[in-house]
């Protein structure tokens, strides 16, 4: 499966915050040596199946999509509420799944024997607590690489202490 993400960074430049983006995501991947714990497989930077360059979806040097805050605030403001709006879709999305399953929460719980039951009863609770506690996986629409957070917030109060050098590069993930 395939998600697209805003991964925002401090940069210099567009190129540097592209780079920047592109060298960190490449090294969670790990190498032969060493297996990664990241939650995607592999990604196109530049937006992949987003970039409305058909040319270009899959040029994982293609630039075009990424905003700089100080030459289009607006522009950025608008990809990273977009992103918020996401994040809540998937969440009622899970909220709505797990609400129909009409589980009985304390009874579940109460049958925990210490043993895995490899059960997916509980998915959809799993990842609302993951959305609501700001784990980085393919649900979160956002991430600020600057702070290592999914939270809008710390690089929103950034921007607004002077701090104007913020760029969004968008990411195909695949997982």
């Amino acid at each position: 499966m395939h998600v697209l993400q805003r991964i925002a960074v401090i940069a210099d430049d567009k190129d540097q915050a592209f780079r920047t983006v592109k060298d960190t995501l490449e090294s969670e991947l790990g190498n032969n040596d060493y297996s990664s714990n990241a939650w995607f497989d592999w990604f196109v930077t530049g937006g992949g199946r987003w970039n409305p360059t058909p040319d270009s979806q899959y040029d994982d040097n293609e630039q075009s999509m990424t905003i700089s805050y100080e030459e289009d605030p607006d522009k950025f403001t608008s990809e990273v509420n977009d992103s918020i709006q996401g994040r809540i879709e998937e969440f009622n999305t899970y909220r709505k799944y797990f609400n129909d399953k009409n589980i009985n929460l304390d009874e579940y719980l109460s049958s925990y024997s210490g043993h895995l039951d490899y059960s997916f009863e509980l998915y959809e609770l799993g990842k609302m607590i993951d959305m609501l506690q700001g784990k980085w996986d393919f649900n979160s629409c956002f991430y600020d690489m600057h702070h290592a957070s999914v939270n809008t917030k710390h690089m929103l109060d950034s921007i607004d202490k002077g701090v104007k050098n913020w760029y969004i590069v968008f990411v195909d993930f695949h997982f």
